[in-house]
């Protein structure tokens, strides 16, 4: 007996039902509930059967309709595909697969029904369903559910299958009784219909019964993995068939008059077929496989890979959606010709130009099974008592006692007839090999039962390779990476079958070919931003203390003098950058000279002092707003980055505003919008850019690129764009009206960009679409976007000259990066790297920045994401294979070890071997030492703190692993163990005047998770302890426990750097400065391009201090710079003020409490008459201006302006002429004297 079909729940919407297409008419033309659930987003569901559902890569290439049909809706709309196969309209809902949909479904949404081709089989029981059974259940059940919920049924009839009148070549209705059921309920309900059974006809018969074969499920032999023998289905539909029945389906959808049916886009059928694909190239080329490269084309929904021997005839080798595709089988040592054909629905282009490939020779091959097996010809017997010897090259390094061996007889197939297995073991086999990039050909099955088999190489698992019952699977991987002279496979699962083993060379270890290292880049010089010297001056007990930039490209023996009030103060020129001036006040006026071979050469601007150690740039805070879901956010300034937006020298600071309900990816729930806005850092706003809703808040959705890309002296601003983004002249990217987020407030769907705006005006000057994409979102190590939305940006100088743009996706597992090119007009892809393509070894190494050094001494930046490095041209380096961190350091920590190093902690003690951090060779990947550890290390930083010891010292929190802890191991550049205790590990910053680093950290309320101050501390060797050196007051930190800075950086004044935090109040930000002075000069480090591009990434995801290519520390050497070039200098050819022929006597003659008397003598000391003449000086604390004589004086700003009675015109030689004035305040620091706006001397 069968079971008893529930009876449906939902009566009030049955009786409309009942009521007759009139009642129910009325309900669905009422329309509020759809039209209100269009503001949120509307979701279309499916219940239906194989012919719809979506399928596993395993199963390509099949595909369902309903798995594709999201690309004819806008983004707008989702697709739930609740599809699966083998059910009938009765089997679904019995299964429960029906609730599960109403309990989901929303007011406005849809339910899309298509039953019919198991109802129709009455050979199994269990699925079928009468015609007038099928009719009951679609309308009591999936209509009336769909009603009771709100939400909109329609009804589509049962695709064609390919079944055809041999005589005439005309289809024929496929299920005929259940499609004319369809058709009653129609007309009896008023429920839409889409009519595919007659659409797909229609179609089928223009395209005709030999072209329906690429519509179904028709492969031959050879050409997928997970099919041998081919595949002939009539039924069921291979990718390129299901994108052309989802089209029928979304074609039909817009004629329906619904709320849906507006959202319907790009369905109608192409004018043309594809033109043919250019820029086809071999990527690999193995034994048995060739990995083809080309061009895609916006006009293709599909490509198909031709293979033929020379002269011989065309055949499918595989299909692709984009412009990747491997064709497997091939013969090795044999010439091949490949070609690729675009498809779409009018049908397939002209093949590409053809290519013509040899593939390579395996140089080892392997047949697996007992002693007396029949070896495959041209492999090498291995049976269960082959054990590995150095002198045999190859064989089990696992005891195989225990495993089982078979052989089936199947003389036709000796490699595929016996094998070797271990059900539920694990074991090993080796093969002395030469270090290299190897391909590896897995056969496995058994010719009685079924095959369960998962492979490791090096340690990497490159998954299953199952083989069906009574069949025998062929299985090529890529990206095997041996590095040590032997490749080591490891074979488990549930049966371990192992027959045969090929392994090709296909190329030298990434990074590190036979070729040798990268030829250096002889000539290159890394183009940099011409800076101004960004001269500071601050009150200081005692005086002030001043100092500005020198650069890298100043001529050898460049000195200064420096300026105050128009007075020379340093008595010969100096070679550093920093003073006290103690005759300073807080009036006084600055200029910096600069002096070769004892001349002036170059003046700065005049500058003023400082009221503090601070400047203020106030900003204009975003409003705050509510979620969709009613939670209120505020906004506070986040991370920023500077760059010369304008080109005058001057950097420009560009601030993210982040909403107070910002996401990590782990979490869920709504983001307000993030803002990205552009300051002076006098606080005047250049423009706003709105990234809108389509943009998640949060660390690592948001990166910051600000630089001059384009080399034309002015930066542009870099940055994932989506539909909404509005850029800072208003002009809005994509589509305004798109809302993307997920019921979570995940945005997992939806075009995303990367969109290059002008600095200046915040205009989008190009968009493109973002890469690496999101493609499936489980592809990147979880199915919810934690894994698949960690994006990154930086700049590198991937050709020694020029930067380029580089973004990044994925982390955990899956890793893609891509660089782009600027050229003031177009933004091209220079370059992509994916693990997909150079195997599991380049998996789950990524940090959470990238890096960005010459690693290699050729000239050219390489990219230092986490435990691997990629190289300039996007191939890999290396990989450590020692997995993810937190935090990463490079720079010459060592000067003893020639080149740089880098310092990281590590995540995953299995993945690295039990090393809470590890320094190794940024070049070779040598581990020079490590700290062990056994928990998740997230907190690890370097600086030389102990000058005891040579070079810098590097440490991690690897005792508790808390971001807190001062206990872990401290060690010396050569990995000498100095001691237990240790500083915070957060960031660092040079500060005060010797060359060691300090330490940037905060306190810190966890209970509350509130920042309560941020310090700079002082490391001592003797103690142990750090000790705080410097409190800013006002300001907190950023990211929680991460305690960032908005930005550390040399930013202004000297070498050393400054520090920007966000005010309490959250209306701007405070730029710190340091008053120490130093014995110590350096060009500015943002005149180092490792440096300066550290700044530029400072800000990505979790923050890191930037390092310079060089050694900074107690003792260095002179650094060796990079070459670079830059504008022109920014000195003016002469001083900001001329010296005027007069002297200003300036004194205070009477003061009392409520006012003073001021008298001013000025004399003229040239020798010719000064005709007119007016004087101005600093109003400093003067508050008013009571009386005065000899002319008139008044408070003007912050100056004081005297016009001279006539009589006291002109001014002759010699003489002296008095004016005054009585006022209130304090009148007692005039500061520099000002006759025509000449500089006058003062007495």
């Amino acid at each position: 007996m069968r079971p008893m079909t529930p009876r449906p729940p939902w009566r009030r919407a049955l009786a409309l039902v009942a009521a007759g297409a009139t009642a129910l008419a009325g309900v669905l033309a009422a329309g509020a509930p759809s039209q209100a659930q269009e503001d949120d987003g509307i979701t279309v569901y499916l219940a239906s059967d194989s012919t719809v559902q979506t399928y596993d890569p395993y199963w390509e290439p099949q595909a369902g309709w309903g798995q594709v049909i999201d690309r004819y809706f806008d983004e707008s709309v989702t697709i739930a595909n609740h599809a699966i196969g083998g059910r009938s309209s009765r089997s679904f809902i019995e299964q429960g697969r029906l609730d599960t949909i109403l309990n989901e479904i929303q007011p406005g949404d849809y339910l899309f029904i298509q039953f019919g081709h198991n109802d129709a089989t009455a050979s199994v029981p269990e699925r079928y369903t009468s015609p007038d059974d099928y009719k009951m259940y679609l309308r009591d059940h999936y209509i009336a559910g769909a009603l009771e919920k709100g939400a909109v049924p329609v009804l589509v009839t049962p695709v064609s299958r390919r079944s055809f009148n041999a005589d005439t070549g005309q289809f024929n209705t496929s299920f005929p009784e259940y499609v004319e059921k369809v058709y009653e309920l129609h007309e009896e309900t008023g429920v839409a219909m889409v009519d595919l059974s007659a659409s797909s006809r229609a179609y089928l018969n223009e395209i005709g019964p030999e072209e329906a074969k690429s519509v179904f499920l028709h492969v031959p032999a050879g050409v997928y993995p997970n099919r041998p023998n081919g595949t002939a289905d009539d039924t069921h539909f291979q990718e390129y068939g299901a994108i052309q029945m989802a089209r029928l389906v979304a074609e039909e959808t817009a004629t329906l008059g619904l709320p849906l049916s507006e959202h319907v886009v790009d369905v109608a059928p192409p004018a043309n077929v594809p033109a043919a694909p250019t820029g086809l190239t071999a990527a690999t080329i193995a034994n048995a496989s060739v990995t083809l490269n080309w061009d895609t084309a916006g006009d293709a929904d599909i490509y198909r890979v031709y293979v033929r021997e020379p002269g011989g005839d065309w055949r499918l080798g595989s299909t692709a959606n984009v412009g990747v595709g491997r064709v497997s089988g091939l013969e090795e040592d044999t010439a091949y010709e490949f070609a690729v054909a675009g498809v779409n629905g009018k049908g397939e282009g002209e093949k590409s130009a053809t290519l013509t490939v040899t593939t390579a020779t395996a140089g080892f091959k392997y047949d697996f099974g007992p002693a007396s097996q029949t070896v495959a010809p041209g492999y090498t017997e291995v049976n269960r008592g082959t054990a590995y010897s150095a002198e045999r090259g190859y064989g089990f390094t696992t005891d195989m006692a225990t495993a089982i061996d078979r052989d089936r007889g199947v003389t036709t197939d000796p490699l595929g007839s016996d094998f070797v297995a271990w059900f539920g073991g694990t074991y090993d086999f080796a093969v002395d090999v030469a270090d290299g990039l190897y391909t590896a050909r897995v056969v496995t099955g058994d010719y009685v039962g079924s095959a369960r088999t998962n492979v490791k190489f090096e340690g990497v698992d490159f998954g299953a390779a199952n083989a069906a019952s009574r069949s025998i699977l062929t299985k090529d991987f890529e990206g095997v990476v041996v590095e040590d002279g032997q490749l080591n496979v490891t074979v488990s699962g549930q049966t371990g079958h192992l027959n045969g083993l090929e392994l090709t060379r296909i190329g030298d270890v990434p990074g590190a070919g036979g070729e040798g290292p990268d030829e250096p880049c002889a000539d290159c010089a890394e183009r940099i931003e011409s800076l101004d010297r960004a001269p500071v001056a601050v009150g200081v007990e005692g005086g002030n203390f001043v100092s500005w930039r020198s650069l890298a490209l100043d001529p050898e023996g460049t000195a200064f003098n420096v300026y105050r009030d128009g007075r020379l103060i340093t008595p010969e020129p100096t070679t550093l950058t920093n003073l006290t001036d103690q005759g300073g006040t807080a009036n006084s006026t600055y200029w910096i000279a600069t002096v070769s071979e004892g001349v002036e050469t170059g003046y700065t601007k005049a500058f003023e002092v400082w009221d503090d150690q601070y400047i203020d740039i106030d900003m204009e805070r975003p409003e705050g707003g509510t979620t969709p879901d009613g939670v209120a956010y505020t906004y506070s300034p986040n991370d920023a980055t500077v760059a010369d937006l304008d080109g005058d020298g001057i950097y420009e600071i560009v601030q993210k505003w982040d909403p107070s309900n910002a996401k990590d990816n782990s979490r869920s729930g709504y983001t307000g919008n993030v803002y990205v806005d552009a300051y002076t850092l006098s606080g005047e706003r250049l423009w706003r850019i709105d990234l809108g809703r389509n943009i998640r808040a949060g660390a690592h959705y948001t990166q910051l690129v600000a630089y001059d890309l384009d080399s034309d002296g002015r930066a542009e601003v870099a940055l994932k764009t989506a539909d909404g983004t509005v850029d800072g002249e208003g002009t809005v990217i994509g589509d305004a009206d798109a809302d993307h987020r997920g019921t979570d407030g995940r945005i997992l769907q939806g075009p995303e960009f990367l969109t290059v705006f002008n600095g200046q005006t915040g205009a989008a000057m190009e968009t493109v679409d973002w890469a690496p994409a999101r493609g499936d979102v489980c592809s990147w190590g979880d199915c919810y976007g934690n894994r698949g939305d960690r994006l990154m940006l930086a700049v590198a100088y991937l050709d020694g000259e020029h930067p380029s743009l580089i973004t990044n996706r994925g982390i955990y597992a899956k890793t893609e990066i891509a660089a782009w090119n600027w050229d003031g007009d177009n933004l091209p892809k220079l370059w992509s790297f994916s693990s997909d393509r150079w195997g599991g070894a380049y998996q789950g190494q990524g940090n959470h920045q990238m890096s960005i050094a010459d690693v290699d001494g050729d000239g050219r930046d390489e990219i230092v994401f986490g435990a691997m490095t990629i190289n300039d041209d996007g191939t890999p380096l290396y990989s450590t294979g020692l997995g993810h961190g937190d935090a990463l350091h490079v720079s010459d920590f060592d000067p003893a070890n020639e080149g740089l190093e880098i310092f990281s902690p590590f995540e995953c003690m299995s993945c690295s071997g039990n090393r809470a951090g590890a320094f190794r060779d940024a070049d070779t990947a040598e581990v020079l030492w490590s700290i062990p550890g056994s928990r998740d290390t997230g907190r690890g930083t370097c600086g030389d703190i102990d000058p005891d010891y040579a070079g810098a010292e590097c440490w991690a929190a690897s005792t508790t692993g808390a971001w807190n802890s001062r206990e872990g191991e401290l060690r010396a550049a050569d990995g000498t163990l100095i001691g237990n205790a240790i500083p915070s590990a957060n960031s660092m910053v040079w500060w005060d005047g010797d060359l060691g680093r300090e330490i940037f950290d905060h306190e810190f309320d966890e209970p509350n998770y509130v920042p309560i101050y941020p310090f700079i501390a002082d490391w001592d060797p003797e103690m142990g302890t750090q000790e705080e050196i410097f409190t800013p007051e006002g300001v907190d930190t950023n990211n929680g426990t991460k305690g960032n800075a908005v930005l550390t950086g040399d930013l202004l004044g000297d070498w050393r750097e400054e520090v920007i935090l966000r005010k309490e109040s959250n209306d701007g930000v405070r730029l710190f400065t340091t008053t120490i002075a130093s014995d110590h000069a350096l060009p500015t480090l943002m005149n180092d391009p490792q440096y300066r591009l550290a700044v530029s990434w400072q800000n990505v995801s979790y923050n890191q201090p930037p390092w310079p290519s060089f050694f900074l520390g107690y003792g260095m050497e002179a650094p060796e710079w990079e070459a670079v070039v830059s504008g022109p200098a920014r000195d003016s050819a002469a001083a900001p003020y001329a010296s005027a022929s007069c002297e200003v006597e300036y004194r205070v003659v009477a003061d009392w409490d409520t006012g003073f008397v001021v008298q001013i003598k000025v004399t003229n000391t040239g020798e010719a008459d000064i005709d007119e003449w007016d004087l101005r000086w600093k109003s400093g604390g003067v508050e008013t201006v009571e009386y005065d004589w000899g002319g008139a004086i008044a408070i003007d700003g912050d100056a004081m302006a005297a016009d001279p009675a006539f009589w006291n015109f002109p001014l002759k030689p010699g003489r002296t002429k008095q004016i005054g004035f009585q006022g209130t305040g304090d009148p007692g620091d005039p500061g520099m004297f000002l006759m025509n706006g000449q500089v006058c001397t003062v007495v």
